[in-house]
């Protein structure tokens, strides 16, 4: 059987080329529904809007890149990575936390346009999050167990890109939603 460690140079460019459509696929969604919140609701926000609690979100999570890239030097510098990318696992999970606390606090209508486009967007960002939070405790769990490498850890990289694509992405539906 072939791993994914065994795979050529080109084997590992082929899979960050699809990675790379995955997240350009997953990003025109996310314009979707920013673009729907503004066509629905228009500009501005309700008063309600908890900006202090979407502003600690954003730290959480602009603060979890640090961690992130200084796991992915430490594995491309052929040591171990783990527990910075672990560090940055429980900055995102705090950061879910707090988007949950925000729902079950919600002070806006969900059946109002702007409430039912929020809770979407922040319902499907969190999915996100989710999914980042597995994929960087996935490789965690494998870079401990040092199957990770200074030549060949792409799958390190790929989980990087995803979180950063996460945390991107955050900072543009609190734009869209805090802001304007």
């Amino acid at each position: 059987m072939t791993t994914v460690q065994d795979l050529s140079d080109a084997g590992r460019r082929m899979y960050r080329g699809a990675f790379f459509l995955f997240v350009l696929a997953e990003a025109m969604i996310f314009v979707t529904l920013f673009s729907t919140r503004f066509l629905l609701a228009g500009m501005g926000h309700p008063a309600e809007v908890n900006g202090s609690l979407g502003l600690a979100v954003t730290l959480l999570l602009v603060a979890s890149l640090a961690p992130l890239f200084a796991g992915i030097n430490r594995i491309r510098a052929g040591r171990r990575g783990a527990g910075m990318l672990g560090v940055a696992a429980l900055l995102g999970a705090l950061a879910l936390a707090l988007i949950v606390y925000d729902w079950a606090t919600l002070a806006i209508p969900v059946g109002s346009r702007y409430g039912e486009n929020y809770v979407m967007s922040t319902g499907y960002h969190a999915l996100h999050i989710l999914l980042g939070l597995t994929g960087l405790l996935i490789v965690a769990g494998a870079d401990s167990r040092r199957e990770f490498n200074a030549a060949n850890h792409w799958q390190v990289g790929a989980a990087a890109v995803f979180w950063s694509f996460v945390v991107l992405t955050w900072i543009a539906l609190f734009a869209v939603f805090f802001i304007f």
